[in-house]
């Protein structure tokens, strides 16, 4: 039976699931960092030279957090990928970094559209698959390395949460449609999440870590990005 959640729909802090899989609890985790780039609907790149998106960002863009200490460091390929929600994988499909994963919810609104969300740029295990179950908070995937030599963009975890009207077919979903078409109602991913966060600017050249993360943190191979 699908839930209705209206008007207002919450994950209840939801990026809990990415920092405990992670245990970057462990390793003195105080908040998200995002530079205005990374936020839904920015018009603006935040790799590379910067400049103008082809269009608003769909979703935000999970790559730095801050210590309790204000040290600065990022996610990388050893970064684990939980489910959101619980639900069905309805797609999976390459995008410019790795690969995108598309999951359909037992979730509805008041209007019967359900929830659908989006994690892109990942390196999703061996055995999932279109029709895959997950659980809210199953880990699927890791961030994917892949590297665009052009754009030098860092590893991230692009997440889109949406709307999507039920006779909308699944088969139609892709990066293209997405905010593009009436049928799917793009969310902002924070007020979903609710995680604790701040809008931040490049401090700076990149780093190597002075010292490394807590030995139960190690697997994170964390980059300490003070400038």
């Amino acid at each position: 039976m699908k839930k209705i959640i209206s008007p207002h729909l919450s994950a209840g802090h939801a990026d809990e699931y990415l920092i405990d899989c992670n245990r970057l609890r462990e390793a003195g985790f105080e908040e998200w960092l995002f530079y205005p780039g990374m936020l839904f609907m920015s018009p603006d790149k935040w790799w590379g030279n910067g400049g103008c998106r082809p269009a608003p960002h769909e979703g935000s863009d999970f790559c730095l957090w801050r210590d309790r200490n204000g040290r600065r460091f990022r996610l990388d390929g050893n970064t684990r990928i939980p489910a959101m929600f619980e639900g069905e994988v309805v797609g999976i499909s390459d995008d410019f970094l790795g690969k995108s994963v598309y999951m359909r919810h037992d979730i509805c609104d008041s209007r019967g559209s359900r929830l659908y969300t989006l994690l892109g740029h990942t390196a999703p295990r061996d055995s999932l698959r279109k029709g895959s179950q997950l659980d809210q908070g199953e880990v699927f995937a890791h961030i994917s390395v892949r590297e665009r030599k052009k754009t030098k963009i860092p590893p991230h975890l692009h997440i889109s949460v949406a709307w999507m009207d039920a006779s909308y077919p699944d088969e139609k979903l892709g990066w293209e449609m997405l905010g593009r078409t009436p049928e799917i109602r793009l969310l902002d991913p924070l007020e979903i999440i609710g995680c604790k966060y701040a809008i931040t600017r490049p401090s700076g050249q990149e780093k190597k870590p002075r010292r490394s993360a807590p030995e139960s943190a190690a697997n994170m191979r964390l980059q300490d990005l003070r400038g």
